[in-house]
């Protein structure tokens, strides 16, 4: 008895202690595990298009991060149930959503920094790139919703001021979309400015 006493003071006194290791779990990566899933392979309709609808993910060297992240809704559909939205067969594999799925539940987050934003921001060359690689697209504006506009956008000031305070996730009319800082930044100091054209 005295032995396996022993035995157990020993095994329990030896149980790992570092409880800061456990805390600080693996997390998923948007820029580093999930934005190479989305700009290659499957996706190929959606990176470096000419001619076609579907909203575009990269071109060339230039990867859109805020349409991808704006998108995080309809890949993590696409990962849990193999349902695209514009049809067509296009499945990830089991590692991919693994990926995609474990970054939606975290937040959709952008891991990616961030910028500075600074000078003259107007709707001509800051506003409408933006809007064009993020919000245009046949199942979004410009396809199914409300194609947007200088004028309209000036109209939309409280609600383009919430969803850039709320990164997306209030004051949008559809779904909930993740923006990432930079873009949000940009729209609030174009707010900021008075809208200038």
């Amino acid at each position: 008895m005295a032995v396996m006493t022993s035995m157990l003071a020993y095994l329990l006194s030896s149980c790992y202690k570092n409880k800061e290791d456990i805390l600080t779990l693996p997390t998923t990566s948007f820029r580093a595990d999930v934005v190479p899933i989305v700009v290659a392979g499957g996706c190929g309709c959606h990176n470096n298009g000419i001619g076609t609808r579907a909203l575009q993910f990269s071109h060339a060297d230039t990867v859109f991060f805020d349409a991808i992240l704006a998108r995080a809704f309809v890949l993590d559909t696409m990962a849990r149930f193999d349902k695209h939205p514009g049809g067509g067969v296009i499945y990830f594999t089991p590692n991919q959503k693994a990926i995609i799925t474990s970054w939606v539940a975290n937040g959709a987050k952008d891991d990616g920094g961030g910028c500075t934003v600074t000078g003259a921001i107007t709707y001509s060359k800051n506003i409408l790139p933006l809007y064009t690689t993020t919000c245009k697209g046949s199942t979004c504006h410009g396809g199914l919703s409300l194609n947007l506009d200088y004028n309209k956008m000036v109209a939309e000031k409280v609600a383009l001021s919430t969803m850039m305070n709320s990164a997306g996730s209030t004051g949008h009319k559809g779904p909930a979309l993740s923006l990432s800082s930079c873009t949000t930044k940009t729209f609030l100091e174009w707010i900021a400015q008075g809208q200038p054209q």
